[in-house]
């Protein structure tokens, strides 16, 4: 994005000196993301800095990366996009502006339930194959939802009750009622 496009084509600056070259990179203005381990949101200022001017190559002696690039250390912060473009116009650079990314939406924004806790997850939820779909277009529903199913959630249950005389023999203790017996 060049606001100046119409202008003519001057020498630019060179940073930090009223000098005049056509060695000066590339200026590259950005708005920087917040850091991945903050949650909070990122700051609203554009940094402007100068695209590699030399590789630099590595130190024979130590193996180190050498840094040659002069520019490489220029880090110009400014409050809003519009200011970091008028200050790279007035010394003459190219520039370029990366603009942020569209916002994605969220599908799940506003929405009173999250997906993870409906269908199978859901409480009192189960898979019933073969059985026709109670108005539900999901393919996991409650499954007291079905005819013919008890809720075992409900006050009306006693498991007690539910329970006949074949179910325990005579000699085994009723451990399920949670009642012990001790021996002396």
């Amino acid at each position: 994005m060049s606001q100046g496009h119409n202008r003519p084509p001057y020498r630019p600056r060179i940073p930090g000196t009223d000098l005049v070259s056509d060695d000066v990179p590339m200026a590259i203005i950005y708005r920087p993301s917040r850091s991945a381990t903050q949650s909070g949101p990122r700051r609203d200022e554009w940094i402007l800095e100068f695209e590699p001017w030399s590789d630099g190559g590595i130190d024979p002696l130590m193996g180190w990366r050498q840094g040659t690039d002069p520019y490489r250390t220029i880090r110009l912060r400014f409050p809003d996009r519009t200011s970091a473009v008028d200050f790279a116009e007035r010394q003459n650079w190219r520039y370029i502006v990366r603009e942020d990314p569209p916002r994605r939406r969220n599908p799940w924004a506003g929405r009173s339930a999250h997906r993870l806790y409906r269908g199978a997850d859901a409480p009192g939820a189960s898979w019933i194959g073969g059985l026709p779909r109670p108005g539900s277009a999901h393919d996991l529903y409650r499954g007291v939802e079905a005819e013919g199913a008890r809720d075992l959630n409900a006050d009306s249950f006693d498991p007690v009750l539910e329970a006949d005389e074949e179910s325990f023999p005579a000699s085994d203790p009723p451990a399920w009622t949670g009642t012990t017996i001790r021996h002396k």
